[in-house]
């Protein structure tokens, strides 16, 4: 008989999954944006009550297990870098603030650039919007970039984090000439841009490319109020560091690398195990076979890859209402995500020589 797994509907947290746009979040604080929210919640809850009993089962425990974070031993020496970035940041020159900086955390697509730097940012209480006499401010403001963009784009979105009621379309050196004072009036220590590489894409000659550093260097050697960045991209996030030799002297790196094994195969199963316990489905079995191994592989052995094809697992378990996670399960769910549809020998959790194929192949190449 199947043991009904504990499932709960979950309070609907924002998922660590790249979103597009700017993230205005920490100045949201009118009325309509609060009502915009929870008119939002109310409109998924209905549309998830609609496709059934088992869909409001099954969603909510997804949920949960997407809110689980499994914090190793790269959070540890991120937090102890950044933690003397922001020394660097907050210590005075002549009693006055010195000139900003740059941290540079890169990795390949589903290396878990956003999770973490979201997860880095939120152990800091001092960075979270607070109250204060004068008003509300925010050390951090947050933007996404969603695409190719132009450095007008970029300064336009900025701006819309701060707070500012942006009415009209303003030319991009209005808008960067703005942005100090914006920004210090909201007492913006950093700014957090996720996916800066699509900003290089629109950049293409050095021409352009060195207007963009010196754009972000206008900002970090404000004379009254200057502002760092964080910079989670792709690795070719560093040629901006490469352009100006006052970024690259001020910048702080921090690549990401694969997760190796079978030096971290004990990651692989914490990862496993800790998502799985969010909905109260059992992991022994598949922990002590080869599955771990065959889940990095599926993953190109990248940190929220990984997440994702065990997330996938777990859903087929919730659909059949199974209490363990077993092979069957991450076989389905990469047919369902791949062409390996017919092809057992191109699935690496039904393969027998698994390890030949290329790690994190879902698309089959045609003829």
């Amino acid at each position: 008989m199947r043991r009904q797994p504990n499932v709960q509907p979950s309070n609907r947290k924002v998922t660590d999954d790249d979103r597009d746009g700017a993230d205005t979040a920490p100045f949201n604080d009118s009325a309509d944006a609060a009502d915009n929210l929870s008119d939002d919640d109310e409109f998924l809850d209905d549309f998830v009550s609609g496709l059934g009993e088992d869909a409001v089962r099954i969603v909510g425990s997804l949920e949960r297990v997407k809110d689980v974070y499994v914090a190793c031993g790269r959070d540890n020496l991120l937090k102890a870098k950044f933690d003397k970035f922001l020394h660097l940041v907050a210590s005075r020159r002549d009693g006055r603030r010195d000139d900003g900086r740059c941290f540079f955390l890169t990795g390949e697509s589903g290396a878990g650039k956003t999770a973490l730097a979201r997860h880095l940012l939120a152990q800091y209480p001092n960075l979270q919007p607070r109250v204060q006499p004068w008003g509300k401010t925010c050390p951090v403001v947050s933007v996404t970039l969603k695409g190719p963009v132009i450095m007008k784009t970029l300064g336009h979105n900025i701006l819309r984090g701060t707070g500012y009621p942006l009415v009209q379309d303003l030319e991009e050196n209005k808008v960067w000439d703005m942005l100090p004072e914006q920004l210090h009036l909201r007492k913006v220590m950093l700014v957090h841009i996720d996916e800066p590489q699509h900003l290089l894409t629109e950049t293409p000659t050095g021409k352009e490319r060195k207007k963009v550093a010196k754009a972000f260097k206008g900002v970090m050697n404000d004379p009254t109020w200057p502002v760092s960045f964080l910079l989670t991209g792709m690795p070719n996030t560093t040629e901006l560091a490469r352009l100006d030799e006052q970024i690259e002297r001020r910048g702080f790196q921090f690549p990401l690398v694969d997760v190796a094994l079978p030096e971290e195969r004990r990651l692989v199963v914490r990862i496993l195990t800790e998502m799985a316990s969010a909905v109260d489905i059992d992991v022994a079995g598949i922990v002590a076979s080869d599955i771990p191994e065959r889940v990095a592989h599926a993953a190109a052995y990248r940190y929220a890859r990984i997440a994702q094809v065990v997330l996938a697992g777990i859903h087929e378990a919730l659909v059949g209402e199974a209490a363990e996670l077993t092979r069957e399960h991450f076989a389905t769910a990469f047919i369902e995500h791949s062409h390996a549809r017919g092809n057992d020998d191109m699935n690496p959790f039904l393969a027998h020589d698994w390890v030949r194929l290329p790690p994190g192949a879902f698309i089959v190449k045609p003829d």
